[in-house]
């Protein structure tokens, strides 16, 4: 039923991403999730999600075009080499406590919600509209 849920992204450029925001909090800065982040992404509900894969990631983010927005690459690691699975646009959402990104494709809604602590982010992925998730996120900071 659902694709693997990272391979999503790489649709999503095509679907247009998310939408971003104006600038953050001031508690919540791009400047803190900025840069190349390592570790591991793990399937939590095959369920829901029966093609998804644990992976092995690399998570880089960069100024987005927009005041506060944040351009997340997402790479995989297969055979040892960094596999770009896609991009997307995030923004901070105060409601959430995250940087979040929404995306959309012909066969899933998902949303990913990121939480930065200094040099160790985790988070969560997820299926729209119920919300079950289906991955888990620790990476840490390079």
């Amino acid at each position: 039923m659902i694709a693997a849920l990272h391979t999503v992204l790489a649709a999503a450029i095509l679907a247009g991403g998310a939408t971003v925001a104006a600038a953050p909090p001031a508690g919540h800065p791009a400047a803190e999730i900025l840069g190349t982040w390592r570790g591991t992404s793990i399937c939590t509900d095959r369920t829901v999600a029966p093609a998804c894969r644990d992976e092995t990631v690399v998570y880089t983010f960069s100024p987005g075009n927009k005041p506060g927005a944040v351009r997340w690459t997402a790479d995989k690691i297969v055979n040892g080499e960094r596999q770009t699975m896609g991009e997307l646009d995030m923004r901070f959402d105060s409601r959430e406590g995250c940087w979040l990104a929404e995306f959309s494709s012909p066969s899933v809604q998902a949303a990913y919600c990121l939480k930065v602590s200094g040099t160790h982010m985790a988070g969560t992925g997820w299926v729209l509209p119920g919300r079950q998730t289906i991955r888990k996120i620790e990476v840490s900071k390079d």
